[in-house]
């Protein structure tokens, strides 16, 4: 909660709860692959708004280098959930058996 406080986003202990919330709702089924594309949405929105909120500050005040080295492992997870949006669960998941 500090970290949003810090970040100026309003209402920072119903935000804070609810990314936690969103992540952990979100992030278990994509792991084992249930509703990979719908679950996929809101972690997109969650890292969209941590990008925004975190690492474009960044590249104003500490420059691109800097910025980019810091947010390498946001914008690899952005791409990795763009491609499961768009490609989907893979044959080994548990969306890809029940369907069978």
């Amino acid at each position: 909660m500090g970290r949003f406080t810090k970040l100026g986003i309003p209402d920072a202990q119903f935000f804070a709860a609810f990314v936690g919330v969103d992540e952990i709702v979100c992030g278990a089924p994509l792991i084992v692959g249930l509703l990979t594309r719908l679950t996929s949405i809101p972690l997109l929105i969650d890292i969209l708004v941590a990008i925004a909120t975190t690492k474009i500050p960044l590249l104003s005040k500490a420059g691109f280098w800097a910025s980019m080295h810091e947010a390498g492992t946001d914008f690899c997870m952005q791409l990795g959930l763009i491609f499961l949006l768009i490609v989907g669960c893979g044959s080994l998941s548990f969306e890809e058996r029940l369907s069978r």
